[in-house]
């Protein structure tokens, strides 16, 4: 399944796609926010996911100008309650120009016009205020207060808090 934006191609993850991954997952600027990937270990990833069953609302960002795959974006869904659990990481080149929010906004679109996902949730680490313009500003997520969550960072040495959004089918088809 592909899906298509003004400016983006979302597709399935394809083997072709592994340098550009590499690219973003061992970058020191993604690296502050997820873990750092090593070439090896990138390889190893494309391996286990070569054999795993697709997840249909998984996808690769491609910027259509260049033919780059740009970043990753999906939502994890949780049979049982038909929750899904957003995730996404971007190339640090192509930040705070709206690709992400682009993406965004056509997966969940995706996700919920599927009728298989009714709520979507999405966290991120206090200090990612991108991430937190993003959920809240463009995508138009409530921040969920009752949650709370802190894990230790290892590449700032410190004990960081998460943020938790969430947005229903009916929020954002409104």
């Amino acid at each position: 399944m592909e899906l298509e934006t003004q400016r983006l191609i979302l597709r399935p993850m394809q083997q072709t796609d592994l340098e550009d991954f590499y690219e973003i997952f061992s970058s020191d600027e993604v690296g502050r926010f997820v873990h750092k990937m090593t070439h090896e270990s990138v390889e190893k990833y494309f391996e286990k996911k070569k054999h795993s069953v697709q997840n249909p609302f998984s996808f690769v960002a491609v910027e259509k100008e260049s033919g780059k795959m740009i970043g990753t974006i999906g939502v994890k869904r949780d049979s049982q309650t038909n929750v899904g659990s957003l995730s996404y990481v971007f190339n640090a080149k192509y930040w705070n120009k709206g690709f992400c929010t682009e993406a965004c906004k056509a997966v969940m679109n995706f996700c919920f016009e599927s009728g298989q996902i009714d709520k979507i949730e999405a966290d991120c680490f206090e200090d990612n205020l991108a991430s937190v313009k993003i959920l809240q500003d463009k995508l138009h997520m409530t921040e969920n207060f009752q949650k709370t969550k802190a894990v230790f960072n290892e590449v700032t040495g410190k004990m960081t808090k998460f943020r938790f959004f969430e947005i229903t089918k009916r929020q954002f088809l409104k």
